[in-house]
């Protein structure tokens, strides 16, 4: 007769650097999901210890000391019925040699440990700097059970690393950092219903979940049987602990049966990743409350309902900073959001101020006709009132620039670009629309006003977005061929825009770099985000 086995699969958000109060809580999940009536495996997603990634504190002295008090600390948790598997740094003994890795704990002993033998170094991923590759597959045996493991991209790869030691394999566990972007819950199921039906093994995917600086992994965790078929186990953007029974070298169909979840639709994932990666990134720093300065407009108004979905109304203030050119209609709509969502506001007027600053430059700009510099007095003169509120009262500030303004620099550096967070950085104005809608109908957070205003960044008389810039739909569709899918001019002409229109996108979107490189972070949710992800020099010649 064969031994119970369960799978307890721990999606788990780690804070990058607490080693001890991750340590804690991975115990306290241990402790929660104990019995005696099966062997548990215990299973944690990659370096779960420290979180991923912790860039340069993996060559420090202290943080790998830490490490290994933490490994030796959890060693003694696990008794004789119970395994851990679990992502961690690995040191050698000069700590001259560090490896993502794989410990396996049984009996208050390490049994086994794997190294990750494919390091990603693209995009956000800079393994090779910090680890070594390892350079042979493991597959250990619980109870007559053939298991083997990998870690996140092994498992793309898992054709060049497939040999005779992975061989009917009944279960493979991946354990993976993955972060989020759009679609990609659907790309990884189908690779890997794919692998499964090929080598003729049960999956196990489990994925990391959280925000870390402008990453957000979305979890999603999910298991595929030998047949390709998926089974959805684990929530979306949040910690969930999972049991599966198994019987006979397979999924046992009853306890499957209570993690069937639905997936989350396009818009609903988008929204969750922004909110999940505002969260963290703002509790996980010991921050304590937000402000913004609310306009009136499309993208102050989501990032506030953004922010009221997840912090405390007391914890939240809105800013209205009208000029001379503000309209009532966006005085009377900022407030009305305010009301309706039950946010704390103060009107502080910026005219006194940009006065002053006009008044005290008049001799020095005499002679000089006015241009956008007047109009950018008034987004700096807000600026400065927002963070000197902020560094008042200790609450961040959320900037509520989207992707579509910082691609062209439309924006005001040290003005609308000051800030802590931006939550729609990621984000093109058409998706800021495409959400706000979203979330509407769910329940009114943004009066149907701001989304159907013409948007405006109210710096002059009757001034509107349009004047400077195309209209969104057509801004976007060019920006997204220009950065995410890299398309030349000629090949984004050819999809039936103008070249010079083209080539006056290009350009601008070239020659902002600078300003890109000084605004805050945001929630990461394209392949091809700026910062880390798509670098480019700021000086440069490259023009169309």
């Amino acid at each position: 007769m064969n031994e119970k086995i369960e799978f307890v699969i721990a999606q788990f958000n780690a804070v990058v650097g607490d080693i001890e109060g991750n340590t804690n809580r991975i115990i306290k999940i241990i402790e929660d999901n104990r019995s005696l009536d099966a062997i548990k495996v215990f299973i944690f997603p990659e370096l779960a210890l420290c979180g991923y990634l912790p860039e340069d504190l993996l060559l420090r002295e202290d943080f790998a000391n830490k490490t290994n008090m933490a490994i030796r600390e959890l060693k003694a948790h696990i008794s004789s019925n119970e395994y851990l598997i679990l992502g961690a740094p690995k040191y050698s003994k000069d700590e001259s040699d560090i490896r993502n890795s794989v410990f396996i704990l049984n009996n208050r002993e390490i049994k086994d440990i794997y190294d990750k033998q494919t390091l990603p170094n693209y995009g956000v991923f800079d393994e090779k700097r910090y680890f070594k590759k390892g350079n042979k597959n493991l597959v250990i045996n619980i109870k007559g059970n053939k298991i083997g493991i990998l870690i996140c991209e092994d498992s793309w790869n898992i054709s060049s690393l497939y040999s005779k030691d992975l061989e009917n394999l009944d279960f493979l566990v991946s354990i993976n950092a993955s972060p989020f972007e759009k679609s990609k819950d659907i790309k990884r199921r189908k690779f890997f219903q794919k692998v499964s039906l090929k080598y003729n093994f049960n999956l196990i995917y489990l994925n990391s979940v959280g925000g870390q600086d402008e990453i957000v992994f979305d979890g999603s965790s999910f298991l595929v049987d030998r047949k390709g078929s998926i089974k959805n186990i684990c929530n979306s953007f949040s910690e969930d602990v999972c049991k599966i029974s198994i019987e006979n070298k397979e999924y046992s169909q009853k306890s499957l049966l209570k993690y069937e979840k639905a997936l989350l639709g396009n818009d609903e994932a988008l929204y969750e990743a922004v909110k999940t990666g505002t969260y963290d990134y703002i509790t996980k720093s010991n921050l304590n409350g937000v402000l913004l300065g609310l306009s009136g407009g499309i993208d102050s108004a989501l990032t506030l309902a953004i922010a009221n979905d997840i912090f405390d109304k007391k914890d939240i203030e809105a800013i209205l900073l009208p000029s001379v050119f503000t309209s009532d209609l966006s005085i009377q709509l900022a407030k009305e959001q305010c009301k309706l969502l039950d946010i704390n506001y103060s009107v502080i007027s910026i005219k006194d101020i940009d006065q002053t600053i006009n008044k005290t430059l008049e001799k020095r700009f005499s002679g000089l006709p006015s241009d956008t510099t007047e109009e950018n007095i008034q987004a700096r003169a807000r600026g400065l009132i927002l963070m000197s509120i902020s560094n008042k009262t200790g609450k961040i500030l959320l900037t509520t620039g989207n992707k579509s303004e910082l691609a062209v620099g439309y924006s005001t550096l040290y003005g609308d670009m000051c800030g802590s967070f931006a939550p729609l950085k990621d984000l093109y104005k058409s998706e800021v629309y495409s959400l706000s809608k979203w979330r509407n109908s769910k329940s009114i957070s943004i009066p149907e006003a701001v989304i159907q205003r013409m948007p405006t960044a109210e710096l002059s008389l009757d001034q509107y977005d349009i004047d400077t810039l195309p209209q969104y739909d057509i801004l976007d569709s060019i920006l997204k061929s220009f950065i995410e899918d890299k398309k030349s001019l000629e090949e984004i002409c050819n999809m039936g825009f103008e070249k010079s229109l083209v080539s006056n996108i290009i350009n601008m979107v070239i020659s902002n770099e600078y300003k890109r490189r000084q605004y805050c972070p945001g929630v990461k949710v394209t392949p091809q985000s700026f910062g880390r992800e798509r670098r480019f020099p700021i000086v440069s010649r490259f023009k169309y």
